[in-house]
């Protein structure tokens, strides 16, 4: 089956890669973020044609996500797959005690909020054809605690528990929600995503990661992340659903 799939946050990066591997098993992709030129460009890295459409998307926006979701039905009658992948650390090395509730807001909005929103929102197509596939990209985050990225963590926790309790309302339907834990992987936004906490720790990138997560086996690419996408996505994936996987590097061990 060609399968239409959504990736949230796919102009780049794990959502790039998450594209690519859709589109090597024979599928169509929509993928979405705020940037029209990150869209273009990612459409001319993916080269599929008319298998790739990018559809602007800003995901803290209830009205955007059901434009996204509606232009998506319009233009191919069907969702089958949906990875909420967009995301991101908001209050990256700042201490709880220091944390502002603007930033955490904007936090769970961008990595919590917005996942249950698509979800709803696809979930309306989903359920009446007996048939979908839900993928959350938490974090290793989500499994571990660290010193100033609390509102983060807090997120991607949050992310795995409504996966669990989505399954546990689909799966007899016919649709699965899984959850991804990426390991610090090797994209242009890790350097952002950890500038603040880098930061208190010396000015050297990688010495400063290095220093932070000191359990670190390696880093991860993108693309080992979208293989485990494309599995999941999988009609004879099936069986598997309210898990939550790291790909790591052996990081976490669980």
């Amino acid at each position: 089956m060609k399968q239409v799939s959504v990736i949230t946050g796919g102009t780049a990066g794990i959502g790039l890669a998450c594209a690519r591997e859709l589109l090597d098993a024979g599928g169509t992709v929509v993928i979405s973020g705020r940037s029209a030129e990150r869209g273009r460009k990612a459409l001319a890295e993916l080269d599929a044609g008319a298998s790739a459409r990018y559809i602007p998307a800003d995901v803290t926006e209830v009205s955007d996500i059901d434009r996204l979701i509606e232009e998506t039905i319009t233009d191919y009658g069907r969702i089958d797959v949906l990875v909420n992948n967009a995301g991101g650390m908001i209050d990256t090395g700042e201490l709880v005690v220091n944390l502002d509730d603007d930033a955490l807001n904007r936090s769970f909005n961008l990595n919590v909020n917005s996942a249950f929103w698509t979800s709803r929102a696809a979930l309306r197509h989903m359920l009446p054809r007996g048939y979908g596939r839900i993928i959350n990209m938490s974090s290793i985050a989500g499994k571990i605690g660290a010193p100033a990225l609390a509102g983060y963590i807090s997120t991607k926790h949050a992310l795995i528990g409504f996966t669990k309790a989505l399954a546990q309302e689909v799966t007899a339907l016919g649709v699965t929600v899984n959850a991804i834990c990426p390991g610090i992987t090797d994209t242009d936004m890790l350097p952002r995503q950890f500038k603040g906490v880098i930061e208190k720790h010396g000015a050297d990138f990688e010495d400063g990661l290095s220093h932070y997560i000191g359990g670190l086996a390696r880093k991860n690419t993108p693309a080992e992340v979208g293989a485990l996408v494309a599995f999941l996505s999988d009609p004879k994936a099936s069986g598997i659903s309210g898990c939550a996987y790291s790909v790591d590097g052996a990081f976490t061990h669980f």
